[in-house]
């Protein structure tokens, strides 16, 4: 049974020809998207740190090429694990671990090591700096990868494959690397930098919250990204998912994140920091917190979506006639 798809000549050319051009439309897109995060006053501090104080075009070009491969392949890995034969599913956790590394190489030389330790911490265990950045990161980098795989796994799984317990995988590898992340990253945490923003007294539970609510983007976003990909007829229902899922999210990221993050005195909660747009600028009515997540909400969805079409876009150049028996066999119940 074959894990690929063998096209003639003229249908690979049409495929790859359909598939590039949208892929660099959608390049273009995530550029502009990410310029103006970087430019606009009201936008969350964190983010436009991110890209000094004097932003431009190939800057935010590159950011776009780091977000897509951060995002993508672990959203083709997802869908995969949903569509090929149940032998090849050892392939999803080590392509998972292997996408990891290679992000960190990418995040660990193109970033000021002053930035590397503001977000994994100062190196503490007997084992050689690089070497516990790697896990660290690894740990921190898949409760984000793992999510996004889920949503192309979940939503091919119930509108393609009409097999959800193939999905039954993903959910074994989600729970898996849940509870390493969560001893990586808060139970030997060298810094309180994400500690803290975590709902104190149930961090577990805290921990599998954040996780949920990134299930939740990357399914509203896997809609989005399938029914511009033609994959998936419902626009009506795409959109109004995308809507569904912006107060179930917020209600998840309310529940995970801490209310008084600099003591039991303060106002500022976790969401508050993280939106806020100066240092000084804290202190939202629930009104401005909402509208304000909204915002995020939407542009986050929009950049996973971006992310996840070039794996919705290879999947639908299955229009584009392959080399008779050739086509990858499905799955029990798949299309």
């Amino acid at each position: 049974m074959s894990i690929y798809r063998a096209y003639d000549r003229d249908g690979l050319k049409q495929a790859t020809t359909f598939w590039s051009l949208r892929v660099l439309v959608i390049l273009v897109l995530v550029t502009a998207m990410l310029y103006l995060i970087a430019v606009v006053p009201g936008a969350p501090y964190h983010v436009r740190e991110l890209f000094g104080s004097s932003p431009t075009v190939p800057q935010a070009l590159l950011f776009a090429l780091v977000v897509m491969f951060a995002l993508g392949p672990p959203a083709m890995l997802g869908l995969q694990l949903v569509r090929l034969p149940g032998r090849y599913v050892w392939l999803f956790p080590l392509g998972m671990l292997v996408h990891a590394i290679i992000v960190f190489l990418g995040f660990r030389f193109a970033t000021p090591i002053a930035s590397v330790q503001d977000l994994l911490g100062e190196p503490v265990w007997p084992i050689g700096e690089e070497a516990e950045r790697l896990i660290r990161f690894a740990g921190l980098f898949l409760m984000v990868s793992l999510p996004i795989s889920g949503g192309t796994a979940l939503l091919y799984g119930i509108t393609r494959a009409y097999a959800p317990r193939r999905v039954l995988w993903w959910l074994l590898f989600q729970l898996l690397f849940l509870g390493l992340s969560y001893w990586i990253v808060i139970g030997n945490a060298a810094t309180d930098n994400i500690v803290v923003l975590l709902r104190s007294g149930v961090r577990p539970l805290a921990w599998a919250g954040f996780a949920l609510w990134l299930l939740c983007l990357a399914f509203a976003a896997s809609l989005l990204a399938e029914r511009v990909a033609n994959v998936f007829k419902g626009t009506v229902v795409a959109a109004f998912a995308v809507l569904l899922f912006l107060p179930l999210s917020f209600g998840v990221l309310f529940l995970a994140f801490e209310q008084n993050v600099t003591g039991v005195k303060s106002d500022l909660s976790a969401l508050d920091f993280l939106l806020s747009s100066s240092r000084i600028s804290y202190g939202f009515s629930d009104v401005e917190l909402f509208l304000r997540y909204s915002a995020a909400y939407f542009v986050a969805v929009l950049l996973l979506a971006c992310a996840q079409y070039p794996a919705w876009l290879a999947y639908s150049t299955r229009q584009f006639k392959p080399i008779q028996g050739s086509s990858v066999q499905p799955a029990v119940g798949m299309d």
